[in-house]
C-alpha cells in the first residue's frame, strides 16, 4: 500500500517507520527539556514558592506527555517492524484520535473563555469577541476529523488535511512578513522550525490514516 494522497507515494511501512522514529526522537528531546526545567531553579538560585511550583508542575506535565509519546511511538515501531499492519492501523487511528481530541479541547477552551470574557469580564470584551469566533471556527475542523475517524468518512478527514495546509501557507506568509519587513530573524526562524516540526508529525499521522481509509474504501468497492 502506497501513501500517495497528499504525499509523494512511499510505502505504508516506510511512512510509518518515519513517524515512529520521529516521535521517539522528538519525545526524548522533549524529555531532556523537561529535565532541564527541573534543574533550572538550582542553576539560577530561584527561591520563590509560586515560581518553583509553576516550573516543577510544568516540567512534570511535559515529562509525562513526552514519556507517553515515546511509548506510543515505540509501540508503533514494534508493530511496523513485525509487519503487523492491523496493529499499525489501530495505533495510527489512536494517534489521530489523540491529535483531534487535543485540538478540539484547546479550541473549545478558547471558545468558552471568549464567552466568559464577553459575559463576565468588563474590560476584556474585545479579547472575548476575538477569542469566541476564532475558537468556534477552528473547532469545526478537529470535530470533522474526529467524526471522520469514527464514521470512517475520508471526506471529513480530507477537510482537516486541507485546512492544515491552508494554515501552513498563512503561517509561512506571516513569517516572511516578519522576516523581511519587521527584521525579526532569529525569533521568526525558531517559530517556523517549531511549527514545521509539529506540522510534519500531526499532518503526517492524519495523512497516513486518510490513505488507509481510502484503501479500505477501494477494497470495499471492489468486493461489491
Amino acid at each position: 500500500m502506497k501513501i500517495s494522497h497528499f504525499c509523494w507515494g512511499p510505502e505504508l511501512k516506510r511512512a510509518v517507520n518515519f513517524l515512529a522514529i520521529y516521535g521517539m526522537v522528538m519525545s526524548v528531546i522533549g524529555a531532556m527539556g523537561a529535565v532541564f526545567l527541573f534543574i533550572l531553579p538550582m542553576l539560577f538560585g530561584m527561591t520563590g514558592v509560586a515560581g518553583l511550583a509553576g516550573i516543577y508542575t510544568g516540567a512534570t506535565v511535559l515529562l509525562l506527555v513526552k514519556f507517553g509519546w515515546f511509548v506510543f511511538s515505540f509501540k508503533l515501531h514494534q508493530k511496523n517492524t513485525a509487519e503487523d499492519f492491523a496493529g499499525v492501523k489501530k495505533i495510527i487511528k489512536i494517534g489521530n484520535y489523540i491529535i483531534g481530541s487535543v485540538q478540539a479541547g484547546f479550541f473549545a477552551l478558547l471558545l468558552i473563555f471568549g464567552i466568559i470574557f464577553i459575559t463576565f469580564g468588563p474590560g476584556y470584551n474585545i479579547m472575548g469577541y476575538i477569542m469566541m469566533p476564532l475558537g468556534g471556527f477552528f473547532l469545526v475542523f478537529p470535530s470533522l476529523l474526529l467524526d471522520g475517524i469514527r464514521r470512517k468518512h475520508s471526506g471529513k478527514v480530507k477537510a482537516w488535511i486541507i485546512f492544515k495546509f491552508v494554515i501552513l501557507g498563512l503561517v509561512l506568509a506571516m513569517c516572511m512578513v516578519k522576516l523581511f519587513i519587521a527584521g525579526q530573524v532569529l525569533s521568526t526562524i525558531i517559530q517556523l522550525i517549531m511549527f514545521t516540526l509539529g506540522f510534519m508529525y500531526c499532518s503526517g499521522m492524519v495523512i497516513v490514516h486518510y490513505n488507509i481509509l481510502l484503501d479500505d474504501e477501494n477494497v470495499l468497492e471492489s468486493a461489491l
